[in-house]
Order: structure tokens, then C-alpha cells, then sequence
């Protein structure tokens, strides 16, 4: 076979192998929903940006942006990205022709009974081969491969995407859990200096007779109840501390504050439609790049009952001598084409299809899973953050009205118009409403965060310091 033939039969196989055997991917149904449960026309849109930004507080922004650079979970995920870029590097491999180049010398004895067309006696061979060898794709199974293993690579990419938006999430969760016990220890300190102060002038009023035991116990009661609640407290923060390092990626360690519970507002929440959302969310968007390389390996495997043809040649110099190898009666080559049927596997590729098919199955149940469960996440943020809202508003209100309370009982029991008892019962409730109340603050914005996790919103524009992580050649290396 001629060189020129052996280009024209290349050619024609190339124009042949323009079609794919197996099914193209399509979308499974997924429920039609237009709206969520709760009115969200209210809401602003703010989901496409870095939303933690919105809380305005450059220390947190600063915290989130460490943990985006140095969280060994985002480093993980990048390096999952790498992995499966050089294995489409790999898929892609087989549209080319495989050349090789090699080179031997060698040294053999023939003996006169042995002899052959070459002689007989001791002599040297020298051998510079070039081989090449391209299998054509006339049935799409080498495509398929290449469609599955890029679908893997975007699905490493939004896995990367899913571990940063939970990795914010988590930052400004455990931001606020922070801020928030910092409050609740200065409420708790506070009221440890004035129960003592207190406490000083009733154990005068008892050593001049003027109280009884009685209210001197229920005094020491006041202050001791406010005294037991703040090692737990310093211990939380202990805690939460360490776990913000962790997820900063440095060893356990203060955190640096930025502004107070009280001033750090949640930001307006985008809530869109479900349409939308199944473009947004990595979750959403990994299973579908699952269901499609799934897809796409039952083309694979289909296209294994087919023929496989592949093209061959060889060109190079076989000599005695080294110097001769470049002597033209030294050349040799080769061009040819071999075509390859499967007759009887013992139902292997029958298994390998079977198993493709039942795989692309659970890969398409598993994406209208995932749509569901987006869904009833996004309906269950929702819910809490409205009702978190309304909870706080109520916290608030009660902590007002117990102001007014334990003003009112203290100012009776000083004008002998009631006990102590009245006035410890108001301490108390008054105490436990003020830390609630910093707590229902703490709870709404961990809410709001989880709902934009829940939105998948703050990807468009993460951090520089993850676009300079890898986010900067993905266009290149993803795209064909």
C-alpha cells in the first residue's frame, strides 16, 4: 500500500468518522416548579457577587478570602481538577496517530545450518525505525471516551465550586457564632460586675440587720448564676476559634475581630427561580456533568460490538554498519490497514453495556434526585430565614419589656411593696432574654448564609486569590 493511498484511506475514514453510535445526552425532566413556597418578590437580588462582602465588615471579608487561599479542602478540589485534566488529555489522545521512533544494534551468530537469506557467521545489525499507528474513530467510541472524561473534568470543577461556596458559608457561620458569644460573654461580664456590686451593698444590709438571710442567699444566687455562665461561654469561643482555623487552614488560634453582633446586618438575599437555581448550584451542575459521562460510556461500549480499523506504518533503515543506516539501499518501510471484528466475547461486551446502560440510569435518577432536594433546600433556607427574622423580632421586644420588668420589680421591693424573690425572678428572665435575643441576631445571619449557599449563589466572582489558584486557565484547558 502506497503512502498516497495510505493518506487517502486516512482521509476517508476521518470524513466517515464524523458520527457517534450510542444516545446524545439530553436533560432529564426534572418538576416544573415557578416559584418557591414563600413570596420572595420582595428580595433583592444579590446573589451573583461575593455576597459575604455585604455584611460590610473587612474582617470577615479578610477571613474569608484566608480560608479561600489556604483551606486544605480547596486545595484538594484543585488538585482533583488537575487529575482528571491530564486524564482528558489522555481521552483526547486517541484522535491522533501514535508515533514512535526506535533504535537498536545488536550482535548475533549464525551458524552454516542456520543460515538465511542474510548469511551465516557473526556479524552486527543496526536498526532506526519510525512506527506509527492511528486508530480510526468511524463509530465515535474514542469521542464518547473524550465526552465522558471532559464531563469528569467539569465535574472535579464544580466540586471545586460546591467546596468554596460551603466553604464561605462556613466562615461566616462560624464568624457570627463568634461575634455573637463575644456578646453574650460581655452581657454575662457585665452582669457579673453589677450582681457584685450589688451583692457588696446586700451583705452590708445584712450585717446591719437590715435584710434577712433569706435575701442575701437570693442575692449570692444572682451572682453565682451569672458567674457559672461564663466559663461556657469562654469555652465556646475557645472552640469556635480553633474550628475557624481549621477552615482557614492555619493551626488553632485567636481570631481577629472586626465589627460587633449588633452591626453586622444581613445582606438582601437573592432567591430565584427554579430554573435559574439549576444553573447555579455546583450540586445541580455536578450530577449533570455525571449523568453525561455516564451517557457517553454507553456510547463507548456500545461501539465496542463494531469493527475496529487502524492504520499502520513504518519507515527507517536497517543496516550492518551504523554509517549505512543513512545509505538509501538501507531503508525500509511499511504502510497497511487492519480491520478488527469481535465474533464471540462469551457475552463480555454484552456485560460491559449492560453495565454502561444501568450506570447512565442511576446517573440520570441521581441528577432529578439532586433537583429535588436543591429545591426543598432552597424552601427550607427560606422558611428559616424568614422565620429567624420574625423569632428575633420577638427576642427583641421581650427583652425590652423585661428592661422595664426588672426596673419596675427593683424599684417595688426597695419601696417594701414586694420580696426579692420578684426581683431574681426578673434578673433571671431578663438575663436569659438578653443572650437569646443575641442569639436569634446570631441565627439570622447563619440563616442568610445558608441560604445563599443554598442559592449557590457567590461563585461569578470568587476571591483573586482562588481565580489565581487555577481558575485562570480553566477556559483554556476545559474548552476543546
Amino acid at each position: 500500500m502506497s503512502p498516497r493511498a495510505w493518506m487517502l484511506a486516512a482521509s476517508v475514514a476521518a470524513t466517515l468518522g464524523g458520527c457517534a453510535i450510542g444516545p446524545n445526552y439530553q436533560r432529564p425532566e426534572t418538576p416544573e416548579v415557578a416559584q418557591y413556597r414563600l413570596d420572595t418578590s420582595a428580595l433583592a437580588i444579590a446573589a451573583d457577587s461575593d455576597w459575604w462582602n455585604q455584611f460590610s465588615d473587612p474582617v470577615l471579608n479578610a477571613l474569608v478570602d484566608a480560608a479561600l487561599a489556604g483551606n486544605y479542602d480547596i486545595r484538594i478540589a484543585a488538585a482533583r481538577i488537575d487529575e482528571f485534566r491530564g486524564q482528558l488529555m489522555v481521552a483526547r489522545a486517541g484522535f491522533f496517530p501514535q508515533l514512535n521512533l526506535s533504535a537498536s544494534a545488536a550482535r548475533q551468530s549464525i551458524g552454516s545450518l542456520n543460515s538465511t537469506q542474510f548469511g551465516s557467521g557473526t556479524g552486527n545489525t543496526y536498526q532506526l525505525l519510525a512506527n506509527a499507528n492511528w486508530e480510526i474513530d468511524l463509530w465515535g467510541r474514542i469521542r464518547r471516551q473524550a465526552e465522558a472524561a471532559e464531563a469528569s473534568l467539569w465535574n472535579a470543577e464544580y466540586a471545586r465550586r460546591g467546596v468554596v461556596l460551603a466553604l464561605a458559608a462556613s466562615v461566616v457561620q462560624g464568624y457570627a457564632t463568634l461575634r455573637g458569644l463575644d456578646a453574650q460573654l460581655d452581657v454575662a461580664q457585665q452582669t457579673l460586675a453589677s450582681r457584685a456590686s450589688g451583692l457588696d451593698i446586700f451583705r452590708q444590709r445584712y450585717e446591719g440587720g437590715v435584710i434577712s438571710q433569706l435575701e442575701l442567699a437570693q442575692a449570692e444566687n444572682d451572682y453565682y448564676v451569672a458567674e457559672g455562665s461564663i466559663p461556657p461561654l469562654r469555652a465556646a469561643i475557645a472552640q469556635t476559634e480553633n474550628a475557624l482555623s481549621v477552615l482557614l487552614g492555619r493551626p488553632p488560634g485567636p481570631i481577629e475581630r472586626g465589627k460587633p453582633i449588633h452591626e453586622l446586618q444581613a445582606p438582601p438575599v437573592g432567591a430565584d427561580l427554579p430554573a435559574a437555581l439549576l444553573s447555579r448550584r455546583p450540586d445541580v451542575l455536578q450530577a449533570e456533568q455525571t449523568a453525561i459521562a455516564a451517557n457517553a460510556q454507553l456510547g463507548a461500549a456500545q461501539a465496542l460490538y463494531l469493527p475496529a480499523v487502524n492504520l499502520s506504518g513504518l519507515f527507517g533503515a536497517v543496516a550492518a554498519s551504523p554509517g549505512a543506516l543513512w545509505d538509501s539501499a538501507s531503508r525500509v518501510w511499511a504502510f497497511g490497514a487492519g480491520l478488527t471484528q469481535p465474533i464471540f466475547q462469551g457475552g463480555a461486551i454484552r456485560g460491559q453495556v449492560q453495565t454502561a446502560s444501568a450506570q447512565r440510569n442511576q446517573a440520570m435518577f441521581a441528577y432529578q434526585g439532586t433537583v429535588l432536594a436543591a429545591l426543598a433546600d432552597v424552601n427550607s433556607a427560606l422558611a428559616n430565614g424568614v422565620e429567624t427574622r420574625t423569632r428575633l423580632g420577638s427576642l427583641r421586644r421581650q427583652e425590652q419589656s423585661l428592661f422595664i420588668y426588672a426596673d419596675q420589680a427593683f424599684a417595688r421591693y426597695e419601696g417594701g411593696y414586694s420580696s426579692y424573690l420578684e426581683v431574681t425572678n426578673a434578673r433571671e428572665k431578663l438575663f436569659d432574654a438578653q443572650l437569646a435575643a443575641i442569639q436569634g441576631q446570631v441565627d439570622v445571619l447563619t440563616s442568610t448564609a445558608a441560604l445563599y449557599k443554598s442559592l449557590g449563589g457567590g461563585w461569578p466572582s470568587v476571591p483573586r486569590a482562588v481565580r489565581e489558584a487555577g481558575m485562570q486557565g480553566d477556559a483554556k484547558v476545559l474548552a476543546r
